[in-house]
């Protein structure tokens, strides 16, 4: 798509005073005002990645910076500058952080109540008592059914050995092929809403290109994790009839009945396969991977991280195994020392960020739970799913709707790389998916008091919570007040224009721009919001599949979730590790890049080599 194509903006556009976007601000030149413009988002980067500064701190910069590029690179008016950062802090508090808040407060009840006790308990004694085992069904199959507060299983993770920064590393990884669905197929359905699209054409075109991922990322992750002997030659049996479930169920949902349910009856199906298999196979012990139950729970006291494993390379053969680890990247912060490649952490004297790890228990005195005690540990999740699939079909989030028309922005900007005025309606839901969760407290909060738990846990989970948030809730509100005001000054605009200004080598960029956009957002749904429109008149002028590149924009931006900043610094408040989100971008970034080029390589090779298995634009199904 080239400038010479946008549309002219009217002399109306002038004299109502609106703001007009412009796409080339830096002496005319759209590659350079494209520089220019990437320069807030290297800012973040950097210092998250290179600095290693906390999240707030790093989108703090970045929007400060973003401030100073917009009111006099693209000459946006400054009322209109801290209006759209006014709209994005208020979009990332309602809905976003009301998801995270209210799941965080269940899980810190479970925690403070001992169900969260019992839920570990019923993992490591039906299951074999192995992280590689748990890897894949805590983190790959149960955090495709939480997708969105995912976080929570990095937590469930540590509580059962694993350290802190491998926990949430993996449990990012894994939070990738089930976002592109989302919740109940909400970010393909605004996808086809802004194209003029079929939804089943898109939710088809992504069942041909997401399940090739799911079917190979549970072995990937393996391979990281443990080494090639130890993840891929001993557990590929475990990683087949993971990757495998979920993939074919992901791609018969999407391509024959729709966006709703492929990742959450995949997840499903992947959950109970892997269950049911681990009771008939096992991969061989190696004591190093032994899952541990400590006495304490990780999270009963904010200020105290869980507890790292302790140092298990006392027998040679595990040092022979972690000769074959795959090197990633060394990490070292403030004494901590920690490798991708090296799954032990070693505890240094002025190692300030753990407490002392506490003494495990011995696997052998656990008991199984009963059907009482496992409908117990398995009811605040089994709730959450239940109510939230039940709240989104029964439509309950648009009762008491109210659209909020943004006051001196709401088309109050001329969009013009669309050629049209830009709305600006933050959509106030009372019963947004934040309140069916808190919903689904209540009769949590019942079983709680019924299994014996004091009335008091509740205040005490609330301040928990309260405190583990406060610094996610400021950073997600710098990087959405950032994102927000990327799009109304027009700067993504221009880097959007510039990607989709390369011809026949768009396919791949294709996958970038949603990179980009679900970087600035952590939204798959935002993400297709900014740029979806864009996908389309871009393939459309250069002669590609419109339902492959819109579709392509939704799975490409699944792969920096991993790296977003609202995403980083939810999952280290967590697990203890504030302020560390440079070190898990660290850990993160290069499998995100090279995933997205994964991506940008699989949309050049169906529009090129195999367009046959692109759906068409009427296709509507089977």
């Amino acid at each position: 798509m080239s400038t010479a194509n946008i549309p002219p903006v009217p002399a109306s556009a002038y004299e109502e005073g609106l703001f007009v976007q412009e796409l080339t601000p830096i002496g005319g030149s759209l590659v350079g005002s494209f520089f220019v413009g990437l320069i807030p988002l290297l800012t973040v980067l950097f210092m998250l990645g290179g600095l290693k500064t906390p999240a707030h701190y790093a989108s703090a910069a970045g929007l400060i910076v973003c401030i100073f590029i917009a009111i006099f690179a693209w000459h946006m008016p400054a009322q209109q500058c801290f209006e759209s950062i006014g709209n994005g802090i208020v979009f990332a508090n309602w809905p976003i952080m009301w998801i995270v808040v209210n799941a965080m407060f269940i899980y810190n009840t479970a925690v403070l109540s001992g169900i969260f006790d019992l839920f570990r308990r019923w993992m490591i004694t039906n299951t074999p008592p192995d992280q590689r085992v748990i890897l894949l069904i805590v983190g790959f199959a149960f955090g495709a059914l939480l997708e969105g507060v995912a976080a929570i299983c990095s937590a469930m993770m540590v509580s059962l050995g694993f350290d802190p920064a491998d926990a949430l590393t993996y449990t990012l990884i894994f939070d990738t092929t089930p976002v592109a669905f989302g919740a109940l197929g909400i970010p393909v359905t605004t996808l086809a809403t802004l194209t003029n699209l079929p939804p089943m054409a898109l939710s088809a075109m992504m069942g041909r290109q997401l399940p090739l991922i799911s079917l190979f990322l549970p072995l990937y992750a393996l391979l990281f994790f443990a080494g090639p002997r130890a993840g891929v030659i001993e557990c590929w049996p475990l990683a087949l009839v993971g990757g495998l479930s979920f993939s074919v169920v992901q791609a018969i949902f999407a391509n024959l009945v729709g966006p709703e349910l492929p990742d959450l009856i995949a997840g499903v199906v992947s959950l109970v396969a892997l269950i049911v298999f681990v009771q008939f196979w096992k991969p061989p012990h190696r004591p190093e991977f032994e899952a541990k139950l400590f006495v304490d729970s990780p999270n009963k006291d904010e200020e105290a991280p869980a507890p790292t494993e302790e140092n298990k390379s006392a027998t040679q053969s595990d040092n022979n195994d972690k000769d074959e680890k795959v090197h990633m990247e060394t990490i070292d912060q403030d004494g901590l020392d920690r490798t991708a490649s090296n799954h032990s952490s070693t505890k240094t004297e002025d190692q300030s960020q753990t407490t002392p790890a506490k003494q495990p228990i011995p696997l052998a005195t656990l008991t199984k739970t009963t059907w009482m005690e496992a409908a117990i540990a398995w009811s605040p999740w089994l709730l959450i799913v239940v109510i939230v699939i039940a709240w989104t079909f029964g439509k309950a989030s648009s009762v008491g709707l109210v659209n909020v028309k943004w006051p001196h922005l709401h088309q109050r900007v001329w969009l013009t790389l669309y050629g049209k005025k830009y709305d600006a309606i933050w959509t106030f839901q009372p019963l947004a998916t934040g309140t069916a969760i808190l919903v689904s407290s209540v009769p949590f909060c019942g079983v709680v008091l019924l299994y014996g738990g004091s009335p008091w846990i509740f205040p005490k989970a609330l301040k928990l919570t309260a405190t583990q948030l406060f610094l996610p809730i400021l950073t997600v509100s710098f990087i959405m007040a950032l994102a927000y005001l990327y799009n109304y000054s027009g700067i993504v605009y221009t880097i959007g224009l510039t990607l989709s200004s390369v011809g026949r080598a768009f396919p791949f960029l294709s996958a970038w721009l949603g990179w980009l956009a679900c970087f600035l957002s952590g939204s798959d749904t935002s993400a297709n919001s900014l740029f979806g429109n864009l996908q389309v008149v871009a393939a459309r002028e250069i002669g590609l599949s419109a339902v492959l590149m819109a579709a392509t924009n939704s799975s490409g931006a699944i792969c920096s979730k991993m790296i977003s900043p609202q995403n980083l610094t939810t999952g280290v408040s967590t697990i203890g590790l504030h302020g560390k989100e440079g070190v898990i971008l660290r850990r993160t970034i290069l499998h995100s890049i090279g995933m997205v080029c994964f991506v940008g390589a699989m949309c050049c090779v169906q529009q090129y080599g195999i367009p046959g298995i692109i759906p068409s634009e009427d296709y509507n199904g089977p």
